[in-house]
């Protein structure tokens, strides 16, 4: 270049050298930006493959399932999700799975694992993870984490109102190889065929699982040949390293002096009136959010496993830039836990947990969201004047399925409707990010008439099924007081808040009716199931439950 007197070979002018060394670290930044790009892009077409070639209604319909790369040392590179309680539990559960088998993993292993107290959080819900080794070093790796549709247990489906203990709920699997250097297992597989009532859609979407994972590392092994295993692991660790920064950003920090901020909310009278308690206070750079003082465990299903809390706790916490965020491990290295052993939000085996997502986890957001309105409210508030968004409300619903000892027993989740969120703007992020079936499916596919889903002025809202056509066992999960009623045709019966004692005194007039061979309530031809969805108020505050 030439310098001032235009001699070539002269200096360059002051400050030259650092303008071209700023250039070259935005065009890295912006590099990385695009590897880290790319890579989301493979989650992302995982999640709409998963969802296309799944065979049951849970993952194709209500899409609760979630997809993720991780990093050799089994941090969270990034992740899609469309139901909260993953966003700890994938990572966790992945953890579990290689630490079982430390020192025997090889190329073409598949390994899963459904294990409440494995990192899970319910046992119907099942994680495979695929390591992918490239010259014998583990690499960026998949994992898809996606409830099953039957894993045993008492009741179809495994959600039981008066389980205690996980056995009632499901079969415990701890990690297993489901293929050993790219072979199918055929045992393993067989015992898990063997074990569920829904062997056909269990089985097509294990294969579906497995499909996306192969996909998914084809398409990392192209990634890393593109740009190269140092270039790819520094763009997600630049990236973890800003999502962190960001998440930070979001969490409220006043009032975190003078030991922090409290936030209490309770079960359902009819759950057992158990006590969430939580304090949430800054220690350095990460938000603490200690639970000490909530309630022991109980001997129902309400219980949260650790993961579960975490990741109902932190989405609300984070609940105003959620959306805004990549969900990796910079967002989960912003916030630390303090989990009581023992307490009702992180329980000791063999703690019953299927109705935790639907129960403790509404009352546990609830405390967290107070806990940051606490503590100066107004200097809490947002740009806009709005206080911290809150995540929980939640709605009835109901599990039907083919009487008990019938051929073929299939559960199938009523869930018509939802509970409005502050500001009208559907149903809250608790309630997971899946579709509402249409009239026409319920009545094509399973003979339901849906004869009325309406909003109504106070944003509640009222759904009503019409039974056409054949014979249903059925459990009634309840959200406050009259919020299920079933019409038998000759009666109707109200289904108390979703408590054991409740749900037993609230359907055993319809027993007395209509009383199948294995005396469980029955549905038949004619039967009507009424549903009543909470408006924002209730939804938000809780006011829908006996507390």
């Amino acid at each position: 270049m030439s310098g001032r007197n235009g001699a070539p070979g002269a200096a360059d002018p002051i400050g030259a050298g650092a303008n071209r060394s700023g250039s070259n670290e935005a065009a890295g930044r912006i590099r990385e930006q695009i590897i880290y790009g790319k890579l989301a892009a493979i989650n992302l077409h995982a999640g709409e493959r998963m969802q296309r070639i799944a065979r049951s209604p849970l993952i194709a319909e209500s899409r609760r399932f979630a997809v993720a790369v991780l990093t050799p040392d089994v941090r969270l590179a990034h992740q899609i999700q469309f139901e909260v309680e993953h966003l700890y539990a994938l990572r966790e559960s992945v953890r579990s799975a290689l630490d079982f088998f430390a020192y025997d993993i090889a190329e073409g292993d598949v390994i899963i694992t459904a294990d409440a107290y494995g990192g899970g959080t319910r046992g119907q819900t099942l994680t495979m993870a695929m390591p992918l080794f490239v010259e014998g070093e583990l690499m960026l790796f998949p994992a898809i984490r996606a409830q099953m549709s039957d894993l045993g247990g008492e009741i179809p489906g495994g959600f039981h109102p008066l389980a205690h203990e996980q056995w009632q709920e499901s079969m415990r699997l701890t990690p297993v190889k489901l293929y050993v250097g790219g072979k199918l297992q055929r045992d393993v597989f067989r015992f898990l065929m063997t074990n569920s009532r829904t062997a056909e859609w269990l089985g097509a979407d294990l294969a579906a699982m497995h499909a996306c994972c192969q996909e998914m590392q084809r398409s990392l092994l192209e990634l890393l040949g593109q740009y190269g295993q140092t270039a790819v692991g520094q763009a997600a660790d630049a990236m973890i390293a800003h999502t962190e920064a960001e998440a930070k950003r979001f969490l409220p920090r006043h009032g975190a002096a003078a030991g922090g901020r409290q936030g209490t909310a309770a079960l359902p009278a009819a759950c057992g009136g158990a006590q969430i308690a939580v304090t949430a206070a800054w220690a350095g750079e990460q938000l603490v959010l200690d639970f000490a003082g909530t309630d022991a465990q109980l001997a129902a299903p309400y219980n949260c496993t650790a993961a579960m809390t975490q990741s109902i706790a932190a989405a609300s916490a984070l609940a105003g830039g959620l959306d805004e965020l990549p969900l990796n491990e910079g967002l989960l290295a912003a916030l630390a836990f303090k989990l009581p052993q023992g307490s009702l939000v992180s329980p000791q085996f063999p703690a019953a947990t299927a109705l935790s997502g639907h129960v403790t986890a509404h009352a546990i957001a609830a405390a967290v969201t107070q806990a940051l309105r606490s503590a100066d409210e107004s200097a809490n508030r947002g740009e806009a004047g709005e206080p911290h968004p809150a995540i929980h409300g939640g709605g009835p619903w109901a599990m039907l399925y083919q009487p008990v000892g019938s051929a073929k027993v299939t559960p199938l989740r009523i869930e018509p409707g939802f509970a409005q969120v502050h500001g009208g703007w559907g149903p809250s992020a608790l309630f997971g990010a899946g579709r509402l079936l249409s009239a026409e499916e319920l009545e094509s596919g399973y003979g339901f008439r849906l004869e009325r889903r309406e909003r109504q002025t106070d944003g509640s809202m009222q759904v009503e099924l019409h039974i056409l056509q054949g014979k249903w066992e059925y459990q009634a999960f309840p959200y406050g007081e009259d919020s299920v009623l079933i019409d038998s045709g000759s009666s109707v019966k109200q289904q108390e808040d979703g408590g054991t004692d409740n749900m037993q005194d609230g359907q055993q007039g319809v027993q007395e009716e209509q009383e199948d061979a294995s005396g469980g309530p029955v549905l038949t031809s004619g039967d009507r199931i009424r549903l009543h969805y909470a408006g924002e108020a209730k939804a938000e505050e809780g006011e829908g439950h006996d507390n």
